[in-house]
C-alpha cells in the first residue's frame, strides 16, 4: 500500500490516545509530507491493528517531527527504511524481528551513529560466539534487536536501532575479555626497597608453602623479582612480599662477606660442618659458602648474623687437640 505525501502544512500540536498505527501515518502525510510502503500484515499483531498512545506531539522541525515519527513507530515494534528512487521520503514499514534481513551492514559503532537502524559486525577474538551472543541480546530491543553468529570465523551480526548498538558492542567487547582466574599464569614483578632482590628472593623461598609451583627470577641490576605462576600463588608472594617490606632492614641482617682461617681440621670438613649447619638458607640462595684447602681458608657470603654464626661454630670444630698424655 503506497500513501502519497501531501502538501506540507503548518504543524498543528497532536495527541494519541490509544490510536491505530494508521493515525499516526495519516499525522506524518499531512505534516512531514512522506509516503509510507507496507504489507497490510505488519501493521497487525494477534489479529488486531497495532495502537498507541502519546499524550501531545508538537515538534518544531521537519527533523524533529521525523525523529518523533520513528519513536512512534519504535514504540509499536515497526522500523521505517528510506526507499530509494521514490518521491520522498518514502519509507517502508517492517516488523521490527524482520527489521535485520533490511539493514545496512557496518563495522564500526562510529559508522552505525550515521544510521537509524544498522547490522553491526562485531568480532570476537576469545569468547565463544554463542556465549557472547546470549550477553549482547540482554540489551537489545525487545523483539527488535538481532544477533547472527558466525561461529566459524568468530563473529556476531548485531542489528538494532544504532542507539543500542553501542550497548551491543560494549557488552561483546566485556564478554570477549575473560575474567582474572585464580589459575591463570601470570608474571608478577616486585622491587625490594629495603633489601636486595636475591635476599628478597630468598626470603619468600623460605616462605614458600608445600604444593606452590611459582618461580622466581632476579634481575639484580635493577634489583627486581619475576614471579611467574598461578595467579592466586602470587598474589600470596605479593603479600608475603609487602609484609617484608614493611620495615627497615636491620644493620645486624646486612649482607657480609668474611674470610675465616682454620688451622686444626681440614677446610673440607670445616665447610661440610657449615653447610649441614646452613642448608636451608643454602637452598634458598640466602647463604654462600667456599672452602679453599690449600689456604685452609673458609669463605663465607650471608647475613652478618649468620656470618658471627658460622664463626662461632669454626671455633668449636678449629679448637687445639687436647696433647697427648704423658706415659708414667
Amino acid at each position: 500500500m503506497l500513501g502519497l505525501q501531501s502538501k506540507a502544512q503548518e504543524p498543528e500540536a497532536v495527541a494519541f490516545k490509544d490510536a491505530p498505527i494508521t493515525d499516526v501515518l495519516a499525522w506524518a502525510r499531512k505534516d512531514i509530507g512522506c509516503g509510507f510502503i507496507y504489507e497490510g500484515a505488519d501493521l497487525m499483531v494477534e489479529g488486531k491493528v497495532r495502537r498507541i498512545s502519546c499524550e501531545r506531539l508538537a515538534p518544531k522541525s521537519k527533523a524533529e517531527r521525523t525523529l518523533a515519527l520513528f519513536e512512534l513507530l519504535k514504540r509499536v515494534e515497526l522500523v521505517a527504511f528510506e526507499v530509494e528512487g521514490m518521491p520522498g521520503p518514502t519509507y517502508q514499514l517492517v516488523r521490527g524481528t524482520e527489521a535485520a534481513r533490511y539493514a545496512t551492514l557496518v563495522k564500526s559503532v562510529q559508522e552505525a551513529q550515521k544510521y537509524y537502524f544498522a547490522a553491526l559486525a562485531i568480532k570476537l577474538m576469545r569468547a565463544d560466539p554463542a556465549s557472547a551472543a546470549q550477553a549482547v541480546r540482554k540489551v537489545l530491543t525487545e523483539n527488535v534487536g538481532y544477533v547472527e553468529v558466525f561461529a566459524q570465523t568468530h563473529t556476531l551480526i548485531v542489528s538494532d536501532f544504532s542507539s543500542r548498538l553501542a550497548a551491543a558492542w560494549e557488552t561483546a567487547q566485556a564478554a570477549d575479555v575473560p575474567a582474572d582466574r585464580d589459575d591463570d599464569l601470570i608474571i608478577a614483578d616486585f622491587t625490594p626497597q629495603t633489601t636486595t632482590a636475591k635476599r628478597a628472593a630468598a626470603a619468600m623461598e623460605r616462605l614458600r608453602s608445600a604444593g606452590e609451583s611459582w618461580q622466581v627470577t632476579i634481575n639484580e641490576s635493577s634489583n627486581v623479582l619475576l614471579v611467574s605462576g598461578r595467579r592466586d600463588e602470587a598474589r600470596r608472594v605479593s603479600e608475603r612480599f609487602a609484609r617484608f617490606e614493611s620495615k627497615p632492614a636491620d644493620p645486624a641482617f646486612s649482607e657480609t662477606v668474611e674470610t675465616f682461617k682454620v688451622v686444626n681440621v681440614p677446610a673440607e670438613e670445616a665447610l661440610r660442618v657449615l653447610k649441614s649447619m646452613f642448608e636451608t638458607d643454602i637452598a634458598a640462595g640466602a647463604v654462600q659458602i667456599g672452602a679453599f684447602e690449600r689456604q685452609k681458608k673458609i669463605v663465607f657470603r650471608g647475613g652478618r648474623q649468620d656470618a658471627q654464626r658460622a664463626k662461632e661454630a669454626l671455633k668449636a670444630i678449629d679448637a687445639e687437640p687436647d696433647a697427648a698424655p704423658k706415659e708414667k
